[in-house]
């Protein structure tokens, strides 16, 4: 299993007051060097006022204790069937291939060790962290796991993105899912569907879908959708969720 940690950049820099702290903590948990760096772009990462190559530059002052790739270079990863035994630092994902990429090498078990910096606390990568159980370095503290009945809807939502989440049999399952839940301590927040979809391996652009839908329910917008499930779907998926635990 993948360990897994992140900072947001405004937690490692406190407008600039805490870059070395933190970072001296980045290192602390990433251990002995050399260190490994995975960033979106290599030609924006060497040109000009590049804030990925800040923030390499105080987690690892030395030059030649670091060394910088593509994210999308770790395909080759699955490509050659490998495991990553090193740490390994990933800068500020935020394109959904790369988001994806590092979900996929996460989910198969083919990196050991994952920093993760997060560019703004509202990108989808910082939910998903939480999702896989990702420690927060600034506060040390970790989100709780998804509860076992809301897992449930999560996988009904999974087995309709298929065709896609923005319309029919998805938008349906979505829309249905989140009302049913509501009365049960479950509110319409984007953030928490999103989080159980990522905790059942959901995809960023899924996520997306349903992170657009909850967040306009939450400001009153009127869905129409077709029946997908019986009134009772929640007490169907708690007793489901209920007898997968007993097993």
């Amino acid at each position: 299993m993948t360990e897994l940690a992140y900072m947001t950049l405004s937690d490692w820099g406190q407008h600039g007051t805490a870059m070395v702290p933190q970072s001296a903590r980045i290192r602390e948990w990433l251990g002995a060097a050399p260190f490994l760096f995975a960033t979106a772009s290599k030609k924006q990462y060497d040109g000009h006022a590049s804030l990925d190559r800040t923030i390499v530059e105080h987690i690892a002052p030395t030059a030649s204790d670091r060394t910088v790739v593509e994210i999308q270079s770790l395909h080759d990863l699955i490509r050659d069937d490998s495991l990553l035994s090193h740490a390994i630092t990933v800068l500020r994902p935020s394109e959904e291939s790369d988001c994806d990429l590092l979900a996929e090498l996460v989910v198969s078990g083919r990196l050991q060790k994952v920093f993760v910096v997060v560019h703004h606390d509202s990108y989808p990568i910082r939910v998903w962290l939480d999702a896989m159980g990702a420690t927060n370095l600034h506060t040390g503290t970790s989100v709780a796991p998804i509860a076992p009945v809301l897992r449930e809807a999560a996988e009904s939502i999974k087995d309709e993105d298929y065709n896609g989440l923005s319309s029919g049999r998805g938008k349906d399952a979505i829309v249905q899912l989140v009302r049913a839940f509501e009365p049960h301590g479950y509110p319409v927040d984007s953030e928490l569907w999103t989080r159980a979809y990522f905790a059942v391996g959901g995809s960023f652009g899924h996520a997306a879908v349903i992170a657009k839908l909850v967040t306009e329910m939450q400001r009153g917008v009127r869905h129409r959708v077709k029946p997908r499930y019986r009134e009772e779907i929640y007490d169907i998926l708690l007793a489901r969720s209920e007898a997968d635990d007993a097993a």
